[in-house]
């Protein structure tokens, strides 16, 4: 499949994603998901709320961005740059998945040059489509969103302690 069809396929799955997060609150008939539960905070506290999730958001991509660039070019299966898609809303909740596969399949290849990192065993694919699936997941309404949502941060969380520690890792050779 060339980029254009990828990119095409990518929007239309996005376009849905946003059709089904904005379906309870067009339809609504139930609003208790996580968006919901967050918009309890009100005006000023969902602000505060977007712009540290922004920053975190940043930093995470500058983690991201560093682990490609210390992986050498042939073993790269994206450009660092690439990470800063996930600001690309809606259609980051699907290019996220692509993102996690392209950084978790370069840490591999990068394995083959790099014994310190033969240990780090599924190469962040685990905790990294767990917090993708997890994101999706906490756009449904109900106790569903609000578990997805929980579960997506602590995943993201740890798959940015993953992400340093190979920084850490490549940084040192």
């Amino acid at each position: 499949m060339n980029t254009f069809t990828k990119t095409l396929v990518k929007i239309g799955l996005s376009g849905i994603v946003l059709l089904i997060a904005l379906s309870p609150y067009i339809d609504s008939s139930d609003k208790s998901g996580a968006l919901d539960m967050i918009s309890t905070v009100g005006t000023a506290g969902i602000s505060l709320l977007a712009i540290a999730f922004f920053i975190a958001v940043a930093y995470y991509c500058i983690a991201l961005e560093t682990c490609l660039s210390l992986i050498s070019k042939g073993n790269r299966k994206a450009r660092p740059k690439s990470v800063w898609y996930m600001f690309l809303l809606p259609y980051n909740f699907i290019e996220d998945f692509f993102i996690i596969i392209n950084i978790s399949n370069s840490i591999e290849a990068e394995a083959n040059r790099n014994i310190k990192l033969l240990a780090m065993k599924d190469y962040g694919m685990i905790t990294g489509m767990g917090w993708c699936i997890a994101q999706l997941l906490s756009l449904a309404p109900n106790i569903a969103g609000q578990v997805g949502g929980a579960l997506g941060l602590v995943l993201w969380v740890l798959h940015w302690r993953f992400i340093n520690k190979v920084n850490m890792i490549l940084a040192a050779k």
